[in-house]
């Protein structure tokens, strides 16, 4: 009976330990991607980093000229992901993130609480945007005092749709932490 005992001690093992990665899963958080959400981020980064330097244009979005959701949309479009066009739109679609990753979008109000501009997370502390006043596309810190006080949140289209978090929703105003 020993081969039995052994058996049956190494097959609980095995269930135990099964069990244990199952539950580990579910307290993984949202941040764990798939390949399939791993590449897509790379896309959305590589277009817009080829991006840089394009001229802005209001209402525009081809690499002719585009503005800060034009330039988001054209972004996406291109890793094959489709977005509204509008900032307002993008947020209200978005997936609301209180840390976001490269790729994920931030929101930004002109300081009215209304949101007015989007930027594409680009890691490292730096968003790439298009930006009005420098007339282009361009990769900017977002340690300066001007995003850190106009911040509304992020958003995600890049993971696939979960419970949101508490407390993290927009809405037509924009983002409510």
């Amino acid at each position: 009976m020993p081969i039995l005992s052994r058996l049956q001690r190494t097959f609980g093992l095995a269930i135990g330990l099964a069990g244990s990665l199952w539950l580990t899963g579910c307290a993984t958080s949202s941040s764990h991607l798939t390949s399939d959400q791993s590449g897509a981020r790379q896309r959305v980064l590589a277009v817009a980093e080829r991006l840089i330097g394009t001229p802005y244009r209001l209402g525009g979005e081809s690499p002719g000229g585009m503005d800060c959701s034009g330039l988001v949309q054209y972004t996406y479009r291109q890793a094959g992901i489709r977005l509204p066009r509008t900032t307002g739109e993008q947020l209200r679609a978005g997936q609301a993130r209180r840390q976001v990753l490269p790729g994920d979008l931030l929101f930004f109000h002109g300081g009215n609480g209304t949101v007015s501009h989007v930027g594409i997370y680009a890691g490292r502390g730096e968003m790439i945007h298009a930006s009005s006043g420098a007339g282009r596309v361009l990769k900017t810190r977002l340690n300066q005092r001007y995003w850190q006080r106009h911040l509304l949140g992020g958003a995600t289209f890049l993971e696939r749709p979960s419970a949101p978090m508490a407390g993290s929703r927009f809405n037509s105003d924009g983002f409510s932490g």
